[in-house]
């Protein structure tokens, strides 16, 4: 037999034809993997510049009114008042909230202003405050009982884009004074504001900061109101700012941690529930949103598709609201809830009247005039 060949002995398997190459893919979808769930716990849990408004709640008012000094009548079925809730998102709930139709994602400067978080919730409460002594001055004098109130001056809760305000005025400046002649009455910043007509120049004494000693002079031009070529403005929101109210009959409103302006119009008809026979909703279920004026004017808050989602909820019939907030409302909630819009409180009445409340003498003449 002829001799074998010799053999070359066969070379070691190569790491990277066999396990060498899968093992680094693993490694790389290992690396992804934990990338990718950094990521979304990075983006659930980091805190982005927004916040997101939901459906809050529905509470009820007249067992949280107690009165002293006069008789009361309690209602079997209270007017309501309703809540947003408000939170500051995630990355990851900022997304979800945007594609939630009962969520309503803004950014937070739009909420907070120039007001640190801890600064708007002290400023929310303090409009709280402001909003039931308001409600019970408002209803008190609807049922011709004599209130007395003191006032120091007008605060700027609001300046219009592009107005003679905005480049004079901050807002919550105090306006003291104008031209000299001291806002001590309720509403008497705009009457002071008409002398000379639209295009008039005008010095304003200023508390700021609110609260401070401090005080300076600013001068602003009126403008014409846009529905009235006649009434100067100088583009503000003002807020009366009250130092006291005299009320002869002793009204206490409890409402919790709630804060804000925005049941200002439920308290006054809870208010006026409680101290009157009958119940002002008939029997109904009640809901009801927006601020009161002292003089018995309705404004809005925001947030009426989130409260009208909350009311909807909650089974209640009827939802009152202001009429800057009817078309939300009603685009939110649909034929489920009646949605009446009010703009003063003889309007509040008469809506609670039609859907068969017991409304009394409270309806004035100017009420049914208007």
């Amino acid at each position: 037999m002829l001799p074998l060949a010799p053999t070359e002995p066969e070379a070691p398997p190569d790491p990277v034809a066999t396990g060498g190459r899968p093992r680094r893919r693993w490694i790389a979808f290992v690396v992804a993997l934990v990338l990718l769930v950094s990521a979304v716990i990075g983006a659930a849990l980091i805190p982005v510049p927004y916040v997101a408004l939901r459906p809050g709640a529905v509470r009820s008012v007249s067992e949280r009114v107690s009165v002293d000094g006069a008789p009361s009548y309690p209602p079997s079925e209270s007017i309501a008042f309703t809540t947003v809730g408000l939170r500051r998102t995630s990355l990851l709930e900022a997304f979800v909230g945007w594609l939630d139709d009962e969520v309503d994602v803004r950014p937070e400067e739009v909420i907070l202003g120039d007001r640190t978080r801890d600064e708007n919730r002290r400023y929310n409460a303090e409009l709280m405050d402001s909003s039931k002594l308001v409600a019970t001055a408002v209803a008190l004098d609807r049922m011709g009982e004599a209130v007395t109130i003191t006032t120091t001056g007008a605060i700027v809760r609001g300046i219009a884009e592009d107005s003679p305000a905005a480049e004079a005025l901050e807002l919550d400046d105090v306006i003291v004074a104008v031209d000299g002649e001291p806002v001590d009455e309720i509403g008497v910043v705009g009457d002071l504001l008409q002398a000379g007509g639209p295009g008039a120049s005008h010095t304003l004494t200023v508390e700021r900061p609110a609260g401070s000693d401090t005080r300076v002079d600013v001068d602003v031009t009126t403008i014409a109101a846009p529905d009235d070529p006649s009434r100067a403005i100088i583009g503000i929101d003002p807020e009366d700012r009250i130092s006291a109210f005299d009320f002869p009959i002793d009204v206490t409103i409890d409402s919790g941690a709630v804060g804000g302006p925005s049941a200002g119009l439920a308290f006054t008809l809870a208010v006026l529930d409680v101290l009157t026979p009958g119940e002002l909703t008939g029997g109904r279920k009640v809901a009801v949103t927006g601020t009161m004026d002292l003089d018995g004017r309705v404004g809005p808050v925001g947030g009426g598709a989130q409260k009208g989602f909350a009311v909807r909820d909650a089974g209640y019939e009827v939802f009152l609201v202001p009429s800057d907030e009817l078309d939300e409302v009603r685009e939110a909630v649909g034929d489920e809830v009646d949605v009446i819009a009010v703009d003063t409180l003889g309007e509040a009445l008469e809506a609670l009247q039609s859907l068969g409340g017991d409304v009394g003498s409270l309806l004035t003449a100017e009420d049914e005039a208007a």
